[in-house]
């Protein structure tokens, strides 16, 4: 499991006035949770968490939050938990993050990575992907940067399912066997040709009617 340092500061001006001050500053302000951890209000520099976060596990990295207090610095082993966003701007404006205890199992999201260029796909077909994200639990230490799964063998009308994931021991994964993770679907093409046979079908039929609709007429 990847793991990185993080510097961060310990949070001296509170209430939404000082949060906008920090964000006017290029900072995000933070929060840091855990059980039997006193919660810790934090001060982000995010250019330096992208950075510890930039390694295969991307989100799932754990951190080694250094908070400076000024007199006694802390330091909790934790993972970025949740990310909230301005809805107008998109960027980040607060950050939450779990400290862990490493012999304690948690919940994670796992991204799936899709690899090669399925058969259906070159035929015209429409790649689907169902599950871009796997929930899991496991330790810390045991979370998977990602799961790989290979659609080049896959056909139109085929799909790729939770079973055929490879885990590690002390790895579960929180969906059924079954659930779909990736699909080829039809090209829509063929959709759209077969409603216009339909429609062409139906109306060819009118005037058939129509005639013997007429013959019963002129028999009377």
């Amino acid at each position: 499991m990847a793991q990185s340092t993080l510097n961060v500061l310990k949070r001296k001006r509170m209430g939404k006035s000082g949060a906008r001050e920090i964000r006017k500053e290029g900072n995000i302000p933070a929060v840091l949770y855990g059980k039997g951890t006193d919660t810790l209000s934090l001060v982000i520099n995010p250019s330096e968490l992208k950075e510890a976060l930039s390694t295969a596990a991307g989100e799932n990295t754990l951190l080694e939050i250094c908070v400076k207090d000024g007199e006694e610095d802390i330091k909790k082993l934790s993972l970025l938990r949740e990310i909230q966003y301005d809805f107008l701007t998109s960027r980040p404006i607060h950050f939450d993050f779990q400290a862990l205890d490493m012999n304690q199992k948690i919940t994670v999201s796992v991204p799936v990575h899709i690899e090669g260029q399925s058969k259906g796909v070159k035929e015209g077909g429409i790649l689907e992907e169902i599950l871009r994200e796997i929930s899991v639990e496991c330790l810390p230490t045991d979370i998977p940067n990602s799961f790989s799964v290979d659609v080049a063998e896959l056909e139109v009308g085929h799909s790729i399912h939770v079973n055929v994931l490879e885990i590690n021991e002390g790895v579960t994964i929180l969906h059924e066997q079954e659930d779909t993770i990736v699909t080829v679907l039809a090209p829509k093409v063929e959709a759209v040709a077969t409603e216009e046979v339909e429609e062409e079908g139906a109306e060819g039929a009118a005037p058939e009617e129509e005639v013997a609709d007429e013959g019963s007429e002129e028999s009377s």
